[in-house]
């Protein structure tokens, strides 16, 4: 794909967010709170009946428990008498809300779930030293492959994955010692279906890879059958994205384990299967407020662990879904002072007036390459690459002044002049002062928990320094997130730069999940390049 089509989205086809469809959350008690929302709605035009009053905890992380059973409830009262009718798109949480909400105590369906996945992996496992004791009925019983023993759902995976590629090898080669060349055929198939069934399609796929690559000659029907093999191993490896998008459940991962039988076979499905419970273990049900906030019109009853899609990515807020999940967008007013928050708030008003002016700087790695096409969706090669995309991007559709690095090392000191975008990686909470920010800059980092605090002030997460040191607007993680949470650089900066959509409307376009780790931070309503794009 095109840098051009990569960085190409379809204008918005309705107006962008209106002021009188945000209201602001704040904390009840908190008179800066409360100021920073009026100043807000008086800038902005937002009604000041849209600001909505509840009572948080002061410290940045607010327990799972207040969250559901004492916040949750009080902004659902507040939208059912203040929004009946549902026109309010975007919630703005502001200085004294809390951050961050805690993981939750393992409910008694978590236990549920990690009898099923302790069950399918017990199956499997099974299935494996069954297969590893018919290998070794059909090779050499000199050669000493021994057999896992006791609980095959504690079986250690990786001395039985190398014990099957031993056994394998053994029953091939003593296979081709059969002198009998019908016993020789049906013993080979019999070898080559367990094969398939240890390693699924991806052993089959790799083996007739082999056979094409390293035969000019090959028969025309093995290339043929290669290529179809091919094309559905590439199906199924995009079913599991978009499987991986959804909640965790028995029922989604029934599908999975069937998709995953098929592409990596026993082995492989024992392996996501052995980390699905060791996500189990983590207990991953903390969140950022402002995405657990994201689903307050959701039923109660969700799955906490991990994430729920977005469903507002990659479509306006009018979608059918909005009936059946109602999605609020929204963003943070908050920062590590309110001085700088008012900052935020007059930078974005500023730079509309003009279209915001500068560079744009993209910090890449050099671990992926323009035109790769194994990237695995999700992988350090994909963002990487999906950095080139948008330099690539930015510089030839819209003729910005772009700075790509695509050296390990960051951006240093005094490399990056009138920073007016930016994204790069990955120094782990360690601001590096590379920049001198325009007013309006919007930036952010690939790294883990770069949010995770915005008012401790000796904290060198990018959030806060960023916004400390000058930008207007920023995104990041709570907690960690997995790189797949980040919006893709080139889909962001994509619609940020036409000018059509307000910044929440960027970030909720292009950001994977909800009731997860991510956070922006900046003007939900800020436009950088309305002006400059008309």
């Amino acid at each position: 794909m095109t840098a051009l089509a990569m960085l190409a989205v379809t204008p918005a086809a309705r107006a962008a967010l209106a002021p009188n469809e945000i209201a602001l959350v704040v904390a009840r008690g908190n008179r800066d709170s409360r100021r920073l929302a009026e100043y807000y709605c008086q800038v902005r035009g937002v009604p000041t009946e849209n600001i909505c009053e509840v009572l948080v905890p002061k410290e940045e992380t607010c327990p799972r428990d207040t969250w559901t059973w004492a916040i949750r409830p009080e902004i659902q009262k507040w939208l059912a008498e203040h929004d009946p009718d549902r026109r309010l798109k975007c919630l703005v949480t502001t200085w004294g809300v809390p951050l961050k909400i805690g993981p939750a105590e393992p409910a008694e369906k978590m236990q549920v779930y990690r009898t099923f996945l302790q069950a399918e992996l017990a199956a499997r496992r099974t299935s494996l030293i069954e297969a590893l004791a018919t290998f070794r009925d059909f090779g050499d019983p000199t050669k000493n492959l021994s057999i896992e023993a006791g609980d095959p759902a504690r079986a250690d995976l990786p001395t039985l994955e190398k014990q099957l590629e031993q056994a394998l090898q053994n029953a091939q080669q003593e296979t081709g010692k059969i002198p009998d060349a019908d016993r020789r055929r049906q013993r080979q198939v019999q070898v080559q279906q367990l094969a398939s069934a240890i390693g699924g399609a991806n052993i089959l796929l790799q083996a007739m890879g082999q056979q094409v690559t390293n035969n000019p000659d090959a028969p025309e029907q093995l290339k043929v059958e290669y290529h179809v093999l091919r094309g559905r191993n590439v199906g199924l490896a995009e079913v599991q994205a978009l499987l991986e998008r959804q909640a965790s459940s028995i029922e989604r991962d029934l599908i999975r384990l069937s998709v995953l039988d098929r592409a990596a076979g026993w082995l492989g499905s024992s392996k996501w299967l052995a980390e699905q419970l060791a996500v189990v273990d983590k207990n991953e049900t903390g969140a950022s407020f402002d995405s657990e906030l994201s689903l307050v019109l959701w039923p109660e009853d969700y799955e906490l662990l991990r994430w729920q899609p977005n469903y507002l990515a990659g479509a306006s807020t009018d979608t059918p879904m909005q009936s059946v999940y109602p999605t609020m967008m929204v963003a943070r007013l908050d920062g590590p002072s309110l001085t700088v928050v008012k900052r935020m708030i007059d930078d974005a008003l500023a730079a509309e007036k003009t279209g915001l002016v500068g560079k744009a700087y993209l910090d890449a790695r050099g671990i992926g390459k323009r035109d790769q096409t194994d990237a695995a969706p999700g992988s350090y090669a994909d963002y990487d690459r999906a950095l080139l995309a948008t330099a690539e991007g930015l510089k030839g559709r819209y003729g910005m002044d772009v700075v790509l690095d695509e050296k390990p090392a960051l951006f240093q000191a005094g490399d990056c002049p009138e920073a007016a975008l930016y994204c790069g990686w990955y120094s782990l909470a360690k601001y590096v002062d590379a920049f001198e920010w325009q007013p309006g800059a919007v930036a952010y980092h690939l790294a883990s928990g770069e949010a995770r605090t915005l008012h401790d002030e000796d904290s060198q997460v990018w959030c806060k320094r960023l916004l400390e040191d000058g930008a207007c607007a920023t995104l990041g993680p709570v907690y960690e997130p997995y790189l797949v949470a980040f919006p893709r650089p080139n889909e962001f900066f994509a619609q940020l730069v036409q000018g059509e959509l307000t910044l929440v409307e960027c970030y909720y376009r292009t950001k994977p999940y909800n009731s997860w780790m991510m956070t922006l931070l900046g003007d939900p309503l800020y436009r950088p390049y309305r002006t400059s794009r008309r």
